[in-house]
C-alpha cells in the first residue's frame, strides 16, 4: 500500500479531497519512454490499489484520467476537468469518483493556477489526484491544500508482476472469478489491451479478445462481456 510522507503525518488530522501522488522514479525512467501504454497500465493498477486502501474512497467506481498522452500537462485538460465536474454535478445521487491528472508537474504556472480553483472547491464526492514525479515543481498554493503521498518502487514491481503473471482461465468457474475481479470497465479494458499485446496469440483467441474490447468500449455489461469472451476461449482449449 502507499506510504505517506512521514514529514506530513500531521496532515492526517484533516480530510483532503485533493492529493499529490508522487510516483516512483521508475515510472518516469527511460525504459518507459517508448512504452506509453505499459506506463499508463501500471499507473492505473497502482491507483486502483491505492483507492482500495482508502477507507473513504474504497468504493469509487468512476475514474476519469486526464492527459493520457503523458505530454506536458495542457491547460485545456484543466478546462475539460472543470466541464466534466460541472456536468456531473447536475445529477443527483452522484457516485464517488476520482479525477486523475497525469504528469501534472509538467503543467505550466497558468495551467496550475487554473486547476487551483477546482482543487480549492472540489466537487461533491470527488477525489482529485495530481500524479507527479517532482512535487517541488507544484505551486505552494496547491501543495498547501493537498495531502502528499509517496508511492514506493515495490508497488511498481507488484503491478508489473500482476500483468506478467496473468493465468488464462482453464474452466468456467475460473472464468466467472476472472470476470468478477475485473468488473470495473477501465480495469477490464486494460486487461484486454494487455492480452492483445501477446504476439503469440492464436487467431481465434485474438478475434474473441478484439470483439470483447469493442463491446467494452460500446458500454456493454462488463461482466457479461468478459464471461462470454473467456467462456469461448475455454471452449477452444477443451
Amino acid at each position: 500500500m502507499a506510504q505517506i510522507n512521514p514529514n506530513l503525518n500531521n496532515q492526517m488530522q484533516n480530510f483532503y479531497t485533493s492529493e499529490i501522488i508522487v510516483l516512483p522514479k521508475k515510472i518516469n525512467s527511460f525504459e518507459f519512454d517508448e512504452k506509453l501504454e505499459e506506463r499508463i497500465i501500471l499507473i492505473k493498477e497502482m491507483i486502483d490499489d491505492y483507492l482500495l486502501s482508502k477507507k473513504d474512497f474504497s468504493s469509487i467506481k468512476n475514474l476519469s484520467f486526464f492527459n493520457l498522452e503523458y505530454a506536458n500537462f495542457p491547460i485545456e485538460e484543466v478546462r475539460r476537468m472543470q466541464t466534466e465536474a460541472e456536468y456531473s454535478a447536475s445529477f443527483s445521487g452522484q457516485d464517488q469518483r476520482a479525477f486523475i491528472l497525469l504528469n501534472f508537474d509538467s503543467a505550466s504556472i497558468p495551467a496550475q493556477n487554473a486547476a487551483l480553483k477546482i482543487i480549492e472547491e472540489s466537487p461533491k464526492n470527488t477525489l482529485i489526484l495530481l500524479l507527479v514525479s517532482r512535487k517541488e515543481k507544484i505551486l505552494e498554493t496547491i501543495t498547501s491544500r493537498c495531502l502528499i503521498v509517496q508511492m514506493e518502487n515495490d508497488q511498481v514491481q507488484k503491478s508489473e508482476n500482476a500483468l506478467i503473471n496473468f493465468s488464462w482461465p482453464k474452466n468456467y468457474a475460473q472464468v466467472i472469478e476472472l470476470a468478477q475481479e475485473n468488473k470495473d470497465r477501465a480495469k477490464a479494458i486494460d486487461l484486454v489491451e494487455k492480452l492483445l499485446e501477446d504476439k503469440s496469440l492464436l487467431t481465434k483467441k485474438k478475434q474473441a479478445l478484439l470483439k470483447s474490447y469493442q463491446d467494452l468500449r460500446n458500454n456493454q455489461n462488463v461482466q457479461l462481456v468478459l464471461e462470454n469472451c473467456f467462456f469461448s476461449l475455454v471452449s477452444l482449449e477443451s
